[in-house]
């Protein structure tokens, strides 16, 4: 979702997802190598907060630098788990940090919008390139999808399964379209990448899970983009 420099030759989806989709502003707030605990304990989330009013909408799309647990050595991982566990650390600065949830954090965010009267939207990690390695498309996602999903449920807001969508726009475009767009990783895609994963989540708000969030600031070129469920 994150900004890059040209230079990288990678872009996040929230780049083209700034302009022509929606007739509302799009501010990317998107951090590269975020988790949802360092988007918080780093600041990233009260910053965003802070800027928050009433009547904005808020994408909430995390989780592919989630894994590891807490004790991982890239101090991102989060609490395997959906509940209320913690696990205490000491990270490589000295300091000590109590470790949650993806869970939690996601819930925490989703409070805080709903305390600013914004209106928070879940949506899923994005796959990494579904190809890799394989003459066909590879349908496996991560346990933060499920996890995403549960806690929009469970906190009654919209959910975007990002993943879904993508694995249904790569579907249709096939191995080597899609390969072409990760030229770097098997994670990060290109520009012409981004726009796919962009027109994705698109077809990912016109399924039932999304409430119909947004429906009405889609653009013409939006409005044309079928469902991705």
């Amino acid at each position: 979702m994150a900004s890059h420099s040209a230079s990288e030759g990678i872009q996040g989806w929230g780049v083209p997802a700034s302009s022509g989709y929606f007739t509302l502003p799009v501010v990317n707030r998107a951090k590269s190598g975020s988790s949802a605990r360092s988007w918080i304990r780093d600041g990233f989330w009260y910053n965003t907060r802070a800027l928050l009013k009433s009547g904005d909408y808020v994408v909430i799309e995390l989780g592919h630098n989630d894994g590891g647990g807490p004790t991982a050595s890239t101090e991102r991982g989060s609490v395997v788990g959906e509940g209320s566990e913690t696990v205490t650390v000491r990270l490589k600065n000295g300091t000590t940090e109590v470790v949650h949830t993806f869970s939690y954090y996601i819930g925490l965010m989703i409070n805080d919008a709903l305390a600013k009267g914004a209106h928070p939207i879940v949506s899923s990690a994005t796959p990494n390139n579904p190809y890799e390695n394989s003459a066909t498309i590879v349908n496996s996602p991560s346990r933060f999808e499920g996890y995403a999903k549960n806690i929009a449920a469970a906190k009654g807001v919209p959910f975007v399964s990002h993943y879904k969508a993508c694995i249904n726009v790569y579907s249709a475009l096939g191995k080597a379209t899609t390969e072409s767009y990760f030229p770097k990783d098997h994670t990060h895609t290109n520009a012409a990448g981004a726009t796919q994963v962009a027109i994705a989540f698109i077809g990912g708000l016109k399924c039932s899970s999304a409430k119909g969030v947004l429906s009405g600031y889609l653009t013409s070129s939006s409005a044309a983009i079928t469902a991705k469920c």
